[in-house]
C-alpha cells in the first residue's frame, strides 16, 4: 500500500501520508471488518480507502491530520457499506419510522449489524461512530455538527432504542444493558 504514496508529488505529503497510514490502518482494518466480517472484502475497504485519500490528496493537503483520521474513517464506512449494497444486503432506511427488520438465519453479529444499520440516521450515524469507529464524543460533535450534549443524547436515546429492538428480536431476556 505504501507503494501508492510514490504517487504524491512531494517528499513532505509521501511522509505524511505513510504516518497516516501507520497511524489509522489497524484501526480503518477492524472497523471495516466489523461491518464486512474479517477477510478480503474489509482489507479491499481500507485499500480503497487509502486510494481514494491518494487521490483526492490535492484537495485534502490543507486538512490536519485529525480531520484526515475522520475522513478516512466516514471513507471506509461508506465503502464497507457500498459494499453490502453492492452484494444486495442492504436495505433503504425509512427516516420516520424504525422497524427492524432481522433476516432469518443470519448470525448474532450479522443480526446486531442490520439492526444497526435499519436505524434512523440521526441514531445510526452517532453510534456507528462512537462504538463502531470509537470516536470521542467532542470528534462527532465536530463531524455532524452538534454540540456534545446533542450528541450525548442521541447516544443515550439510540442505544436505548438498540437495547429495546433486540429484546424485541429475543437477544436480550429482560437483563439490563451497559
Amino acid at each position: 500500500m505504501l507503494s501508492f504514496a510514490l504517487r504524491l508529488e512531494r517528499d513532505e505529503d509521501r511522509e505524511r501520508f505513510t504516518r497516516l497510514y501507520n497511524q489509522t490502518q489497524r484501526r480503518l482494518q477492524r472497523l471495516a471488518a466489523r461491518l464486512l466480517g474479517p477477510g478480503p472484502r474489509a482489507e479491499d475497504a481500507v485499500h480503497d480507502t487509502f486510494i481514494k485519500l491518494i487521490q483526492n490528496y490535492g484537495q485534502l493537503r490543507s486538512r490536519s491530520d485529525g480531520q484526515l483520521e475522520r475522513w478516512l474513517t466516514v471513507v471506509v464506512k461508506n465503502t464497507a457499506l457500498d459494499t453490502l449494497r453492492k452484494e444486495g444486503r442492504e436495505e433503504e432506511l425509512e427516516t420516520q419510522v424504525w422497524e427492524p427488520a432481522v433476516p432469518p438465519d443470519v448470525g448474532e453479529f450479522e443480526a446486531l449489524t442490520a439492526l444497526i444499520r435499519s436505524m434512523p440516521e440521526d441514531y445510526r450515524r452517532v453510534l456507528e461512530l462512537r462504538f463502531l469507529a470509537e470516536w470521542s464524543l467532542q470528534d462527532i460533535a465536530g463531524e455532524l455538527g452538534l454540540t456534545e450534549g446533542a450528541v450525548k443524547s442521541r447516544v443515550f436515546r439510540g442505544r436505548k432504542l438498540l437495547i429495546d429492538a433486540l429484546r424485541r428480536e429475543g437477544y436480550l431476556d429482560g437483563r439490563s444493558c451497559v
